[in-house]
């Protein structure tokens, strides 16, 4: 079988430009046009919607330039949603300029950055991986609220861009050991206390999910034993986990150190459905997960804790009507449905109301 000429005509070469370090891909033409548009707007939010990139996405592709570098490229600071939350250091825009040169020199022609060319999201949602939040946004578009930003950046994640003034609501987890209290004690930690409400959300099952049963998943990890697959740093989960095993080494006697010796605690994975699915494959032992995802992929299940999930709201997007939506639904019969209908959930009834003024 032959090229014929008229499919010959239709190919057409593209070539790209790449800084390395190292043999490492540091920038390439996507991130390149990603820091010209942080650089333009202010906003990492605008410059991700304007390249179709997923706010999470963007996020980790400037971590991943700033770990090859060593240098901070992006700098953030707090300000209102739309205002603008960040900027590129020096370092940043001589890396731009350079990307810029260079591919002027070796492909003889500009970087196009294209204009703003997106609709701003009606509502931002930062925070953790969660099935209900992605059933009751899931609903809430099925009744025309279009247009929701979801990224996935873990509890810690969500409340940082809250502080950055980049999202309207945060999905949190986070479990403060010294109080024994869910969510709330950290607000202080990222200067949030006057700037926002906690509305309550509800309680979901989380535990350890493993192919064969273990009485004890913890002793296993730090007796070597098993591995671990891992969620990201910042995630309500991993604050969980660290805890559970400190408590654990404490307990036997060994130092907390060798929480970080576990096999698999380095192998970091940002959803629920990762860690499950690693488990099934056999690429680990053991992750802790909520039950509903545990149960997708038939493994077993040990309880650890029902966990408070709340979610924490910007003041200055109260009163937009897609805020008002969102809170409204929590105390409604249909999140109840939805929650039925999936195991390992429970919503008080208390659901939808600001429980920190």
């Amino acid at each position: 079988m032959s090229l014929s000429e008229d499919l010959l005509v239709k190919l057409k070469a593209k070539a790209t430009l790449v800084l390395e370090k190292n043999g490492d891909v540091v920038v390439d033409e996507r991130t390149a046009t990603l820091l010209a548009l942080i650089d333009r707007f202010g906003s990492i939010l605008a410059a991700a919607r304007a390249l179709g990139l997923a706010y999470s996405r963007a996020w980790d592709a400037i971590a991943r330039i700033e770990r090859n570098l060593g240098v901070k490229i992006v700098e953030v600071k707090r300000g209102g949603r739309g205002g603008g939350g960040a900027k590129l250091t020096s370092e940043g825009k001589r890396l731009l300029e350079l990307y810029a040169e260079e591919y002027m020199k070796n492909l003889r022609r500009p970087l196009l950055v294209p204009s703003l060319g997106f609709k701003v999201p009606a509502l931002v949602y930062a925070g953790s991986h969660d099935l209900l939040v992605e059933r009751i946004f899931g609903s809430l578009r099925d009744e025309s609220l279009e247009n929701i930003e979801m990224a996935w950046v873990g509890s810690s994640g969500g409340l940082a861009l809250l502080m950055l003034g980049e999202a309207d609501i945060a999905g949190v987890h986070l479990y403060d050991p010294s109080t024994g209290r869910y969510n709330t004690p950290y607000l202080s930690r990222y200067w949030l206390e006057d700037k926002v409400v906690v509305v309550r959300g509800y309680d979901r099952e989380v535990g350890f999910a493993m192919r064969d049963h273990v009485d004890d998943p913890l002793e296993g990890l730090l007796r070597g034993e098993l591995r671990l697959v891992n969620r990201n740093i910042g995630s309500g989960t991993r604050v969980l986990l660290d805890y559970l095993l400190e408590r654990k080494a404490i307990e036997k006697n060994l130092g907390i150190e060798e929480v970080k010796k576990v096999k698999g605690y380095d192998v970091e994975v940002k959803t629920h459905m990762d860690i499950v699915k690693a488990i099934a494959q056999g690429e680990a032992d053991v992750g802790l997960t909520t039950y509903w995802a545990a149960k997708q992929y038939g493994l077993k299940f040990k309880h650890v804790t029902w966990e408070r999930f709340d979610f924490i709201i910007a003041r200055s997007s109260l009163e937009r009507n897609e805020v008002k939506r969102f809170i409204s639904f929590l105390s409604t019969d249909k999140i109840r449905e939805i929650a039925e209908a999936i195991e390992g959930y429970i919503i008080p009834s208390d659901s939808g109301e600001i429980i920190k003024d």
